[in-house]
């Protein structure tokens, strides 16, 4: 069965299959994860478990953000040299929309200028 979220040009897949992986404590915890930030793997060595509670912590915390690092390394790599591309139609749509948010916009501003114009006129000749 498809992903319903994997785009066309497979940018879903460049996150699950990108990993990254680093060791801590000396070789005693190791951690990889996928571009996505799951947890693939934490292994302990048996002798970590002799670590203080919040060494063990540290070094968990120290794998996994050098393992994040990495993959979001690799990550930017890829995308700068290959970034994805929006599926056919949507770069004019967005920009219509863009266009259009605009236009809007400005009418808002100038009807709340005009607004304000009038409380100032109204405000003037009233304090008189």
């Amino acid at each position: 069965m498809t992903d319903p979220y994997n785009r066309p040009d497979g940018l879903l897949d460049r996150f699950t299959t990108a990993r990254g992986a680093a060791d801590a404590a000396d070789g005693l915890v190791h951690i990889e994860v996928d571009g996505t930030g799951d947890l693939l793997a934490l292994d302990l060595d048996p002798r970590a478990m002799r670590l203080p509670a919040a060494d063990l912590s540290a070094a968990i915390r120290a794998a996994f953000g050098a393992a994040r690092g990495q993959v979001q390394a690799k990550l930017q790599e890829q995308l700068t040299a290959e970034p994805p591309a929006l599926p056919a139609g949507l770069g004019p749509l967005l920009n219509d929309l863009g266009f259009g948010a605009q236009r809007r916009l400005d009418d808002l501003t100038a009807a709340a200028q005009q607004i304000a114009d009038r409380l100032d006129r109204l405000g003037g000749t009233g304090a008189r």
